[in-house]
């Protein structure tokens, strides 16, 4: 009789550890997935304001503007043109806009 009790209780004993390493992986996910969202809104709003501010050509202290001569060759001929290049830098992001003088 010692046995059986013995088993049945190791048996309980591993369903336990079933479920509740069940529920962790569970509660894991989804702490992750939380993150991984706000990280990701975070990141869609900052694109979003710095296609605002392209549209509009309101640039602020993130935006540097440099004036290039671009070399543009078609058809074996080459013109050349006066551009201002607006460069957004960010510690994660880089992008730069060529617009006309």
């Amino acid at each position: 009789m010692k046995k059986q009790s013995s088993l049945v209780k190791n048996s309980f004993t591993l369903f336990e550890t079933l479920l509740s390493l069940t529920l962790l992986a569970i509660v894991i996910s989804l702490v992750y997935k939380l993150t991984y969202y706000d990280s990701f809104t975070t990141l869609f709003e900052t694109l979003n304001n710095i296609e605002n501010s392209f549209t509009l050509k309101k640039y602020d202290k993130n935006f540097t503007i440099k004036e290039e001569n671009l070399e543009v060759i078609t058809n074996n001929s080459s013109k050349t043109i006066s551009v201002k290049k607006v460069i957004y830098k960010d510690k994660n992001i880089l992008l730069y806009k060529y617009e006309p003088k």
